[in-house]
């Protein structure tokens, strides 16, 4: 029974907002079902799209416009071919056949017959808010005009309006205001995760990544489990707290290399990862190596009398999932019994990544700098 509830709540919902995209081939429940899913698809949310169009196949098993959704959202070197395979073309109507034929095209590249069969489809339903979202791509300005030509299915042409002001592309400069001002427009007529994405990724252009982080969070909330919203939020969130994931860094660059002359397992171990070997160039300029235990506990005749890290600079990748790290160390130490002093001067690179335990090196490069030595050679 509340799978039945629900299922007509949602079928309420549905015939509320959703808008008539194509004119399917499938009764009138499904149309209204597998039109909200276009819509999702429009949006760049496929999986959203995919389980809609499942549900309009539970009303209407023969709904190719549902299956037409279905192959759209999968990839062209994937199973999209078998999809399109599988699909009645005798029983779809003559705007999905275009669809179809459109998809086909994919499959090989073959932007020729794609644009002939858009044209063709134009020209037989020049109406068709679906052909002519087709016919957007490529040019922001379109976009702009089919938010005018089809207003109640400019949701996602707003969006890439958005972007379009974002970038520059329209009037010529940047106008973040103006882009924000187009995603809410795209909010007010669909509401999906992806306009709350789109905004993150434009405060982030903006550097304003609180607030990134703050919308790319209403995106991942729309359906937490695996969301493709995840990752980005990750990165917006450690672009929050830069500053103090520098100064972490700092610190554990210190205190892995004190591990390390001190041959200390168990602090060592807190800054190295099983699932990525840590590579070494030491400062004698030998040969890379990996780095193990057993690296670690190696004897060797070098008494140092001191060690220090100096002028820590660093860097990130993107994505916040990298960081490279330069640096100076300076020091002094005796080989053997000698009682002869060597100056130790170097500079270093060392690569940590983020991982689900923190972050960790992977490589380290040392080489002798300023006319002071490396360590010895063996």
């Amino acid at each position: 029974m509340k799978k039945i509830i629900t299922l007509i709540f949602c079928m309420y919902v549905i015939n509320l907002n959703s808008q008539q995209w194509v004119d399917d081939s499938c009764n009138k429940k499904a149309s209204k079902i597998v039109n909200e899913a276009v819509e999702h698809l429009a949006n760049l949310e496929p999986l959203i799209a995919i389980g809609i169009a499942k549900a309009a196949l539970m009303i209407d098993e023969d709904c190719g416009c549902a299956n037409l959704v279905i192959a759209a959202a999968a990839a062209a070197n994937g199973s999209r071919k078998s999809k399109l395979e599988a699909i009645d073309v005798s029983s779809l109507n003559s705007e999905e056949k275009v669809w179809h034929k459109l998809l086909t095209a994919t499959l090989t590249g073959d932007g020729d017959t794609y644009r002939a069969t858009l044209k063709s489809g134009l020209e037989e339903t020049p109406n068709s808010p679906l052909l002519n979202w087709f016919n957007s791509g490529g040019d922001y300005n379109n976009y702009k005009n089919f938010s005018t030509d089809f207003p109640e299915h400019a949701s996602a042409a707003y969006n890439m309006v958005a972007y379009g002001y974002a970038n520059g592309e329209i009037g010529g400069k940047v106008d973040y205001e103006a882009a924000m001002k187009a995603l809410d427009k795209s909010r007010k007529l669909h509401d999906g995760p992806n306009a709350l994405d789109s905004k993150a990724e434009i405060y982030a252009m903006s550097g304003d990544y609180l607030k990134a982080k703050q919308n790319q969070f209403g995106a991942y909330d729309y359906a937490w489990f695996a969301s493709p919203y995840q990752p980005k939020l990750v990165t917006y969130n450690r672009k929050v707290n830069k500053e103090e994931i520098v100064k972490n860094l700092k610190e554990a660059q210190a205190f892995l290399q004190n591990a390390i002359l001190e041959r200390n397992e168990e602090e060592y171990a807190k800054y190295v990862t099983d699932d990525m070997q840590l590579v070494v160039g030491d400062s004698n300029l030998q040969g890379f190596y990996e780095f193990t235990d057993e690296s670690l506990n190696r004897q060797n005749d070098v008494n140092w009398d001191n060690f220090d890290l100096r002028d820590i600079e660093v860097d990130f990748s993107p994505d916040m999932t990298m960081a490279i790290l330069t640096f100076y160390a300076d020091g002094s130490y005796t080989q053997g019994d000698s009682e002869d002093v060597i100056d130790y001067s170097t500079r270093a690179s060392a690569v940590w990544i983020a991982t689900n335990d923190g972050w960790k090196s992977v490589h380290a490069n040392w080489a002798p700098f300023g006319g002071g030595s490396g360590v010895p050679k063996n």
